[in-house]
């Protein structure tokens, strides 16, 4: 019988990313072309991501500590092994592989062994899950005390209601509450501070959890703008399954005492939230931030309806996030309806703007 390498079986374990990861991180959850999960501990969360499509498929990385590596690193990593030898055991043995090498040296694990690999898995499991605690409760803690800060004030007469505004959008009677501006916000791209507009995140119990941040800076041709970096829109805290509350609708109630039955539209971007408010002022309207986190925010039991305001994406892996997040929300026994700007606009918010554009022409 021919004998394997360990390259051959990190091969195939590469191969079996997806399956092999979900053995290794129950909790984890599939976003695009990474397994996402809270710690190795495999709880749900975000700080850990393995790669199961592309050119870095089979390895993963925890960007809330050090850890890292290939998927023999993985098992190891999750299944207590205490050397890299046993995580080659296990690994053949989920491959349903053998060799001759494997069935010479390799003496089945006794019990006293296969206790002692538990024990010291759920020991590292308790470690881990109480450092994503942690780690959990700082960043929450960081998310609100940027939005409290002292010098963040609501929008009126700053840079945020000059960049909505050149947006095309219109406050109506006032701005939407959560909003903030903040004068000199870090950003780790630019090196320095800017002033930026903060929306907080709320779990539907009402819970702030995080806080988006879109930063600004002032154009001579187009007023105030985006910061002109890779990424001028980023959330500080665990955002999974939150949303910023943008119109509290004709209740004027908080999300967790919502009427029976209210319904309810879901944007990605808060620009899309602002133009569904301006057509819908007794509606209720969450901005989810982002496409996968679409499926992921849970509604209050009153929750009957929902409406998801989607960008008119044509890649393949947003129509596929999109299925899954009105297939999930589905699930929790809502009736979900679609709704998109016409072909040819990538959100209502550009569909605004090339209104107002032809208007003036």
């Amino acid at each position: 019988m021919t004998l394997l390498s360990v390259t051959e079986i990190e091969r195939e374990l590469r191969a079996n990313a997806l399956a092999i990861g979900r053995q290794c991180l129950p909790g984890a959850v599939e976003e695009g072309s990474h397994l996402c999960a809270g710690s190795i501990a495999g709880e749900p969360g975000q700080s850990l991501k393995l790669a199961i499509r592309g050119d870095s498929k089979g390895w993963w990385r925890d960007y809330a500590g050090t850890d890292g590596g290939d998927m023999l690193d993985l098992i190891m990593a999750t299944q207590g092994c205490r050397s890299k030898g046993e995580a080659v055991a296990i690994a053949k043995q989920w491959l349903g592989k053998d060799d001759d090498f494997g069935r010479v040296r390799h003496a089945p694990p006794s019990a006293d062994e296969l206790a002692a690999r538990a024990e010291r898995l759920r020991l590292i499991q308790e470690r881990e899950a109480a450092k994503a605690a942690q780690t959990r409760t700082a960043k929450i803690k960081g998310a609100r005390a940027l939005y409290l800060h002292a010098l963040a004030r609501g929008i009126a007469g700053t840079p945020v209601e000059a960049y909505l505004q050149g947006r095309g959008l219109r406050a109506g009677d006032r701005w939407p509450g959560a909003l903030r501006f903040h004068p000199e916000v870090y950003n780790k791209e630019l090196g320095d501070k800017a002033p930026a507009m903060l929306a907080p995140m709320f779990l539907a119990d009402g819970t702030h959890v995080a806080t988006h941040r879109t930063w600004l800076q002032p154009c001579a041709r187009r007023g105030w703008t985006k910061l002109d970096v890779g990424s001028p829109k980023m959330v500080i805290g665990p955002m999974r399954g939150a949303f910023v509350p943008i119109n509290k609708g004709a209740s004027g109630k908080p999300m967790s005492a919502m009427p029976e039955d209210e319904p309810v539209y879901m944007t990605e971007g808060i620009e899309d939230a602002i133009v569904v408010r301006m057509a819908r002022p007794e509606a209720r309207i969450i901005c989810a931030v982002n496409l996968p986190n679409m499926g992921m925010v849970v509604l209050p039991a009153a929750a009957r309806r929902l409406t998801i305001v989607a960008d008119r994406d044509t890649k393949p892996t947003a129509i596929d996030a999109l299925e899954r997040a009105i297939a999930a929300q589905q699930a929790r026994g809502l009736d979900v309806r679609l709704v998109m700007p016409p072909v040819g606009f990538k959100d209502l918010n550009e569909w605004l703007l090339m209104g107002h554009a032809a208007r003036e022409a």
